[in-house]
């Protein structure tokens, strides 16, 4: 009656994970991605790695090995071999609107390591692979339709419809999700805000800060409203991915990058470079799936999620949601046990504070203003934040650069109110603040 035990629908990080993790248990598990490669990215990533150090409930150790790095997931209780070293970057920047750069450096432990999200999608894809798993490429999944005993899926591929049943399945789709949608979950979710990004991974940057990811901001820098990130990528010492946030219409990415690039006060340093990669993403903010799962089906990783869990999360949620598969095979409350890891493991379902704690980075140059961040980041170049160790993981950043400003001589009274807001504001707060400040700049 069933064409296959388990069908995954979306093959990322979590969908490989999960139906190579499947296979190696015996079970009779396809996977189907509507791209034409599963080996190769083709999402935006910004290919940071953080470890040794508590994140999402999950505890990861890197073993260096030689040519390659043993990750350890201590609490989930798996082990994955990354085929290349990874980079430990120590150093953290801001640049403001007058091209003032605050940095943050941790001595001992690193801030997090980098790796390319094309070698851990290959490295997933060939694990499945050596257990002779079954995928469909260029295959759009238009319905699933729950059935007794299982789920009904049907699927496009080179323009023909059909219809294939399973006995469970998993929805491992990313955060803008179809079948999350489809199937109703959505429809008590808040949505927190929307917009597109393009990432072009560049060598031959010639950038004079410490190496380390940098967060640049204003009309000087990048010609409008928005944010650029540069990560800095595997590929060499002077190779970054350089990645945009802007609000809608989606061109506005496009300008900022170009910018950036070719006309903001640091486009000389990419007089010689060149573009080795591009890459896309949207990107939407919506509060979590608490309970991801109803009757065969199980809503797996960022289909779920606040944000993005990371190629990390991605990859322990893969890992957690074949367990759960393989137990309710065995007719055991599996998809429970995974909600009950998700529910305890993600911060944002911990405490909801978090979803707001995870965009503060984001929100420095909105909430303050530029002459206000130039003013902070003036008054923190003659006292530098080094650290031997501290806990700068994406939702303790922000803390952790306030609870620096808020420290240095000279701060009003008035910003540091400012800071404190910042720091300590949820989500519900900072957007009504945000909507002030908005409304000031209308009336201007």
């Amino acid at each position: 009656m069933f064409d296959y035990d388990v069908i995954v629908v979306g093959c990322g990080p979590a969908g490989l994970m999960a139906v190579g993790e499947l296979k190696k248990r015996g079970v009779n598990v396809l996977g189907i991605d509507m791209k034409i490669r599963l080996d190769k990215n083709f999402r935006t990533a910004s290919g940071f790695f953080m470890d040794d150090q508590e994140f999402n409930g999950e505890y990861i150790r890197p073993e260096p090995m030689g040519d390659k790095t043993r990750l350890h997931y201590e609490k989930c209780g798996f082990t994955i071999d990354y085929p290349a070293p990874m980079e430990g970057i120590h150093h953290s920047h801001m640049v403001s609107n007058s091209v003032i750069p605050y940095t943050i450096t941790i001595k001992k432990n690193p801030i997090y390591h980098i790796f390319n999200p094309t070698t851990w999608l290959a490295n997933l894809y060939q694990m499945a692979m050596q257990h002779n798993a079954t995928f469909m490429t260029k295959t759009f999944v238009t319905k699933v339709k729950e059935m007794p005993g299982g789920v009904e899926v049907t699927i496009r591929q080179d323009g023909k419809m059909s219809k294939l049943v399973c006995r469970k399945l998993l929805a491992c789709d990313g955060l803008q999700s179809r079948i999350a949608r489809e199937l109703g979950f959505n429809r008590t979710r808040g949505s927190m805000g929307i917009g597109p990004s393009i990432e072009y991974e560049m060598v031959g940057i010639e950038c004079p800060f410490p190496r380390g990811d940098l967060y640049i901001f204003g009309e000087k820098m990048i010609g409008q409203r928005g944010q650029i990130f540069m990560v800095p990528s595997p590929r060499g010492q002077d190779a970054y991915r350089v990645e945009t946030a802007a609000m809608l219409p989606a061109i506005r990415n496009y300008e900022i990058i170009e910018f950036f690039t070719k006309k903001s006060p640091f486009a000389h340093w990419f007089k010689n470079a060149k573009v080795v990669e591009k890459s896309g993403a949207v990107v939407e903010l919506i509060t979590p799936i608490r309970v991801p799962y109803r009757g065969n089906i199980l809503i797996v990783s960022d289909a779920a999620a606040f944000a993005e869990v990371l190629y990390q999360g991605a990859t322990a949620c893969g890992y957690m949601a074949a367990k759960a598969a393989e137990k309710e095979l065995q007719e055991q409350k599996g998809f429970d046990d995974y909600t009950q890891w998700w529910i305890k493991s993600m911060e944002w379902n911990v405490n909801p504070k978090r979803m707001g704690d995870y965009t503060k980075r984001f929100l420095f140059g909105r909430l303050l203003g530029a002459d206000t961040m130039d003013m902070l980041f003036e008054l923190a170049s003659k006292h530098p934040l080094v650290a031997e160790e501290a806990k700068a993981g994406v939702y303790d950043f922000g803390a952790v650069v306030v609870n620096h400003l808020v420290s240095l001589p000279g701060v009003p009274p008035e910003i540091i109110e400012k800071l404190i807001f910042l720091r300590d504001a949820d989500m519900g707060l900072m957007a009504a603040q945000l909507a002030k400040e908005a409304a000031k700049q209308t009336k201007k």
